[in-house]
Order: structure tokens, then sequence, then C-alpha cells
């Protein structure tokens, strides 16, 4: 029996924000292949036209839109601004935007001003843009029978610390959250219109960004996260299609490998669940393996400070 497309593109608009480089830009080529109209939105333009272009040269009628905006989503004022402007809403939003530049570090050695950086980029620019779509669409509800879906980018590191992601897996536990409670919100508006939440979890994800990322990271963060060697990522167009696929099948979280799926599980809570049992056995054999994974990076970490520290000294 052919499953159900609960994420079907063909003709409908859509807004990448953050969709002009790395993951974001595999999601924008996908989903113009598939038939959707897409706009990327970042912030620099050089890459925003090279990828527009890509775009524009796999579109597949005459009609069908592949454009881009240059915006600051960390600027909430400019955000709504933008939002408001638009004459074609969209019906989907991907919140792509984020990543890391110089706040990877132990957290006694990052600034103040890493920690909001970080903060700016991975939550305030996907929680500025959804509340700014959101808003439009309430007041706008669509004239079809339509559903329209906000797709927030989290990670791994949403579920587990790891020393040197101090300032950015915090980031990703509130975009967590902010899926959690907004889909839970969004059951006020049912009865009007229905306005569906994801939240994504990638892992390692080999992009330009995370190789520039490896020459700042701790030798620690790298072993503990398994980085350390060219192994346990996935391409980014390869984490696009897993994202794509899961959407497909009308799941709420969505996760491209088998750590991260475990992690999940093992701290779920009240969210929802996709596939009750199978996610419960996840859950139950998580509660096993993590205690252990917990002791041993506990005991790398110790490790590692002891020998650092004492040749620093």
């Amino acid at each position: 029996m052919k499953q159900e497309n609960c994420f079907d593109v063909r003709g409908q608009s859509i807004a990448v924000a953050g969709g002009s480089r790395g993951l974001g830009r595999e999601l924008a080529l996908h989903l113009i292949d598939q038939g959707a109209n897409v706009n990327i939105i970042a912030r620099t333009q050089k890459p925003l036209d090279d990828t527009q272009k890509e775009m524009q040269a796999r579109v597949k009628k005459s009609d069908q839109v592949a454009s881009s905006t240059a915006l600051d989503l960390t600027d909430a004022a400019k955000v709504e601004n933008f939002v408001a402007s638009l004459s074609d809403t969209s019906s989907t939003l991907f919140c792509v935007a984020g990543g890391t530049a110089d706040e990877v570090g132990f957290f006694a050695d990052i600034s103040p001003n890493d920690i909001k950086s970080c903060l700016e980029r991975n939550y305030l620019s996907a929680a500025f843009i959804a509340h700014a779509f959101l808003r439009r669409w309430l007041k706008q509800p669509p004239s079809e029978n339509i559903t329209r879906h906000i797709i927030f980018t989290a990670s791994t590191a949403a579920f587990v610390g790891l020393p040197g992601y101090s300032a950015y897996c915090p980031t990703k536990a509130a975009t967590r959250a902010l899926a959690d409670t907004l889909r839970q919100e969004l059951l006020l508006y049912r009865s009007q219109q229905d306005i569906r939440v994801h939240c994504t979890f990638p892992g390692t994800i080999y992009t330009d960004a995370f190789f520039q990322e490896q020459l700042r990271k701790p030798h620690l963060l790298k072993e503990l996260e398994g980085s350390d060697e060219d192994g346990g990522g996935l391409p980014a167009g390869r984490v696009a299609e897993l994202i794509l696929s899961g959407l497909k099948k009308g799941h709420y979280f969505i996760t491209v490998d088998s750590d991260t799926a475990l992690l999940l599980n093992n701290m779920r809570g009240p969210s929802p669940r996709d596939r009750p049992v199978w996610d419960w056995f996840l859950g139950f054999a998580a509660s096993f393996m993590w205690p252990y994974y917990r002791q041993k990076f506990d005991r790398e970490t110790f490790n590692y400070g002891k020998e650092t520290l004492k040749t620093e000294m």
C-alpha cells in the first residue's frame, strides 16, 4: 500500500531561511527539483546569487519561481518588515540558518560576545522569522485548503553536552523547546487553518563550514563527537533527502542517523512519537547505552584536562 505524501511541494511557495549555503542550499535545490517555488533568504549577497542561478537552471516549468532575498535574520524589525511586504506569504518556512563561527571553544575561553552571537545565529534567526510568518499567516488564512509548515533545524547537539560547544549546544536545545511549544500552541488555531511544526536533528554534515570549523575545534571535541577522522557524517545533499523523506511521511521530529535517534528517544519526554513502538524500543535501549558513553566522555574530558593543564603549567 502506497503511503500518503504529507509534504507535496509541487506548485507551493517555500521560503528557506539560510538557503544560500550548506544544508539550506541543498534543500532549496531539492525543492526546486520537486516543482516548488523557492525563495532563499540569507545575509550575504554573493552566495545568494550563486545558489539562485543554480536553482534557476533546474526549474521544471516556465512559471516556476526561484528567487532570493538578502536579509539579516537576526534583526527582528527587518525580518518583520520583509514578511509584511510579501505578496505571497509561502506555504512553508524552513529555518536552516545557523552554525558556529568563532564561538567554538571551552566556556571559560570564549567571550560573552561569542555566547550572544551564537544565540543570535542559531536561535533568534529562526525564532524571529517563524514569529513573523506565523503572525502573517494567522491574519491571512490560506484561500485554499492547504497545510502550512514551519520546519526548524536543531542538531544532535540539542541532546548532548559536548565540551567545546558550550555556546552552541544550548541554542539547539532552545530550538527543540521552541518547536515543542509551538507545535502545541498551534492547536489553538487548528479549527481555522492547519499549520504544522517539525524539527530536524542533523548530526555532522560535511560542508565547507564544517571543515573550517575543524580548524578551531579543541581536539577533545573532535574525539567526543567522532569528527576527528573522516567518518560518521553525511554530505549535505543526503541530509536534505532524509529530511524531505521524513516530512513526506508526516514526521514531527526527524533524525538522519541512528546515534541521534537513540539520543532523541532517551530524552523525548512528552514530545509526540512518530513511530510509538520503535521509538519506545530505542528509548529503552538508549537508557542502557548512554550511561556508559556519559561515563566514557566524562573520563576522557577529565584526562584531557589533566594532561593539557599539566602541559600548560
